[in-house]
């Protein structure tokens, strides 16, 4: 009898920045579910490092400079448990599964993260109720909300 693995996550930019951000709204939440993580594996990916990136230096958001946002970001990569994972398919067929669901232009990188997170076998974590549309029953497994 085999054990099953551990799952491995996706958190999205929104669950990054929580948990770099004391003042955060959703800072209680994102800190809870990266504590409970243990050894469990995480992700990063091209979309989440540059949106933390982007968001960390918005001068309407964070306001950091560039050297601290990516000092951050290097943080976060270098933790023993987070692997970077390559985007190598294409957005439509990442999104595949789940394009009858599309309807919007704000749906776009969240369903590209979810695809990601379902070709992967790896779990989307969000801040965004509105995605739960997007992955349905089907693709629930690959879904976690914070909140």
């Amino acid at each position: 009898m085999t054990t099953p693995s551990k799952p491995a996550y996706l958190p999205d930019v929104n669950v990054l920045l929580a948990l770099n951000d004391r003042d955060h709204a959703c800072h209680a939440p994102a800190k809870q579910w990266f504590a409970a993580l243990g050894s469990s594996r995480f992700f990063l990916c091209s979309v989440t490092e540059s949106g933390f990136v982007r968001l960390t230096v918005s001068p309407h958001l964070a306001g950091a400079s560039m050297p601290v946002a990516m000092a951050m970001l290097r943080q976060i990569a270098d933790l023993p448990n987070c692997s970077f994972l390559p985007m190598d398919q294409p957005w439509l067929e990442l999104v595949s599964p789940f394009s009858n669901r599309l309807h919007g232009y704000r749906q776009v990188t969240d369903a590209l993260l979810l695809g990601l997170a379902i070709r992967n076998e790896a779990i989307l974590v969000t801040l965004d109720r509105s995605i739960q549309a997007l992955a349905g029953e089907e693709y629930a497994a690959n879904l976690l909300t914070l909140t």
